[in-house]
């Protein structure tokens, strides 16, 4: 059987990732000062959150290394393996990954699911379950890497500081000189982070997002979707519950975004991914 390995910005928690059939997870890394700790592994959210307020530092994040890779490749040895990372636009780990690849040999596809966190999920969810069926890497790769440009995140901020601190604003910079009194929502397209529009409330934030999504969904008899949340369980639960309301969403998915993720989205940012 195939296994499935990805990395800790999917955000899914140990007893998750074995619900879904994920093999592995390799935890990126966020540092304060001198301290680095392994995301999902040795810092946990509320730790993390904790830090964010009383050390100060800001936090800065890596990629896992190759050696990380290497290890959970080994794990697997002879057995194919389908690996699957945040967009290689927001992070260095495909890069990790790949170089991984070539070290140890074997039967290892590596795929960018040009996405991160609940869009990273959605596809891993996909993936795992063509493996369950017998479907082999090749097969993978080529229905993840159709649904990819399918698959959409779009999320609420409280604030764009975090994301102009850490570097990854992007084309999002555009917002910065008119947010005053403005929560800004994002996307992720092809990879990388963009604007999507400014609303002036969390409350008109949720709305929106549920909006967009279900017109986005709309037809679907099935639709995949996931919740997220950094530090913002009740807006993330309003969500679901507004969106769900309107139509029928079998078994949503809903996660909480790690030490990594939230380094750039801040407290407070809520949001849902959905294959279109």
């Amino acid at each position: 059987m195939v296994r499935i390995v990805t990395d800790s910005t999917c955000d899914l928690t140990d007893e998750q990732a074995s619900e879904l059939g994920i093999d592995a997870i390799a935890p990126l890394y966020v540092r304060f000062g001198k301290q680095t700790y392994e995301d999902g592994k040795t810092i946990n959210t509320a730790q993390f959150f904790n830090l964010l307020k009383t050390d100060p530092h800001f936090p800065a994040t890596s990629q896992p290394s190759v050696g990380d890779f290497t290890t959970i490749y080994e794990r697997f040895r002879g057995d194919p393996i389908v690996s699957i990372h945040i967009s290689r636009d927001l992070s260095g780990t495909i890069a990790s990954a790949e170089a991984a690849r070539d070290l140890v040999g074997g039967d290892i596809t590596v795929i960018d699911s040009r996405n991160v966190n609940a869009g990273l999920t959605l596809l891993l969810a996909t993936a795992a379950s063509l493996a369950r069926t017998g479907a082999t890497p090749a097969q993978i790769k080529t229905r993840i890497e159709a649904l990819a440009p399918c698959t959409r995140l779009i999320f609420a901020l409280d604030t764009l500081e975090n994301l102009r601190r850490g570097g990854r604003i992007g084309a999002a910079q555009a917002l910065l000189g008119s947010m005053l009194q403005f929560k800004p929502l994002i996307t992720v397209k092809d990879g990388r982070l963009e604007p999507l529009e400014r609303v002036r409330t969390m409350q008109r934030a949720i709305t929106r997002l549920s909006e967009i999504a279900l017109q986005d969904i709309k037809g679907q008899t099935d639709p995949r979707v996931c919740f997220m949340h950094a530090a913002a369980l009740n807006y993330a639960k309003e969500l679901m519950t507004i969106t769900t309301k309107q139509k029928a969403i079998p078994n949503p998915l809903f996660i909480e975004a790690g030490s990594v993720v939230s380094t750039h989205s801040g407290p407070g940012a809520v949001g849902i991914a959905y294959i279109s």
